[in-house]
């Protein structure tokens, strides 16, 4: 206990000395320190900004990608020795399983019931082949679809087959004709023969055309709507797992539902998921972080180099200080924990104002990418961030400081003293 009182004491008088030190020469300690403050700043702007990307990234990924879907659907035919062979008795997925799955399966953030095909639309004398989805009012949250008017169809409209359809804004324009494209809602117009009512428009997609003329109803009884193929057309069941990391998660919940659902049937359903989209997303997010903290600690790098200089100075000029505390009793150990603590405090002052520094560079960088790039980016500051950096910082200084520290303490007492 009192050996450890000892070097308590002994390390707050090396702190005193060092921080005296520093005090002394206020303009060299400060131009050590920036280099410090920039590798800090920029270390805590680069991880900051790159999971404020990383946030918004995953919610586009899970808005506008099927990255974090799994898709069911049923296996209509397999291949035998090179020819397409039929399969028979295949499930076919309804919206009561749709939601039933999202009730017992672990780890389903959303669902949807999808069958897509071509259909014939009319109003009045304009016509035109759209892609229409048919599909559980789910389809709505699932991809985050932008009703630039009116609505999209219900729950209740999808359980009573209400007649009713949304239209893309393409769409809209090609049957307006020459009018507002949201002239046509609440107007009836006839899909492959049959009367619907236009209750909303999507909104225009913000960066290029529309890719296809596309329209949105219910799929209870709409596969009538739908124009004949060669192929039969079956419904696509997709879950969305909550994040990019859950998705071989449900895969594998969701083959256990399917196998306690159908039995020995489940080897006639697909069940799919985006494996080489979703393992180059991972990547590229890794990489970038690690990329920019890598350039970060190159600059942190350089701010040890600068203070590991000023050490070295620091003990050519107090060299006869060092021997008259050596022959009065300080042993090597103790001249070289001040100027260990020296360097620690010199990057530990540096990570606190970087730190601050790096938090208003973070805003800014973000502010430029919201203004320029229209992109909802906003800075995402962990504590692992503010952690890692100081952390960062202090082994830098711990590391350029050895060196220095070293070699103040092997000096001899007659020679320091002996100096000028």
């Amino acid at each position: 206990m009192r050996s450890f009182r000892m070097n308590v004491a002994s390390l707050i008088e090396s702190a005193r000395v060092g921080a005296d030190s520093l005090r002394t020469n206020t303009m060299r300690t400060t131009l050590s320190t920036t280099g410090v403050v920039i590798g800090v700043a920029a270390l805590v702007a680069a991880f900051s900004i790159t999971d404020g990307v990383d946030l918004w990234a995953r919610a586009l990924i899970a808005r506008e990608s099927s990255v974090q879907d799994v898709s069911i659907t049923p296996r209509t035919s397999t291949v035998v020795a090179g020819r397409t062979v039929p399969i028979t008795g295949y499930p076919v997925l309804t919206a009561e399983d749709a939601v039933r799955a999202k009730e017992e399966v672990p780890g389903v953030a959303q669902y949807a019931l999808t069958l897509t095909g071509d259909a014939r639309v009319e109003y009045l004398d304009r016509r035109a082949i759209a892609l229409l989805t048919l599909s559980t009012a789910s389809l709505a949250d699932f991809t985050s679809i932008d009703v630039q008017a009116g609505r999209f169809f219900t729950p209740s409209e999808v359980l009573h087959s209400a007649p009713v359809i949304v239209l893309g804004h393409r769409l809209a324009q090609e049957l307006a004709d020459g009018r507002d494209a949201l002239w046509l809602i609440g107007r009836a117009i006839k899909v492959s023969g049959r009367r619907r009512e236009v209750i909303g428009v999507l909104s225009p997609p913000q960066v290029g055309p529309e890719p296809d003329l596309a329209a949105f109803a219910p799929i209870r009884g709409g596969e009538s709507l739908l124009e004949p193929s060669r192929d039969p057309r079956y419904p696509t069941l997709r879950l969305k797992a909550h994040s990019i990391e859950a998705v071989d998660t449900l895969r594998t919940e969701v083959l256990n539902w399917l196998a306690e659902q159908y039995g020995a049937k489940v080897e006639k359903l697909d069940v799919e998921v985006g494996t080489q989209r979703l393992e180059n997303t991972r990547q590229a997010m890794l990489l970038t972080k690690l990329l920019l903290g890598l350039l970060s600690g190159l600059i942190l790098a350089v701010g040890g180099i600068g203070i590991m200089n000023v050490l070295l100075a620091a003990v050519a000029e107090r060299t006869r200080e060092i021997g008259i505390r050596k022959a009065v009793g300080a042993r090597g150990a103790d001249i070289q924990m001040q100027f260990l603590v020296e360097s620690v405090t010199i990057t530990g002052a540096g990570s606190v104002m970087g730190f601050v520094a790096g938090i208003f560079l973070a805003q800014a960088g973000t502010a430029l990418f919201r203004l320029w790039a229209h992109a909802p980016i906003y800075p995402v500051m962990h504590l692992s961030t503010g952690l890692f950096a100081a952390a960062s910082a202090v082994t830098v200084g711990l590391i350029f400081g050895t060196y220095p520290a070293r070699r103040a303490a092997q000096l001899a007492p007659v020679d320091a003293i002996a100096r000028e």
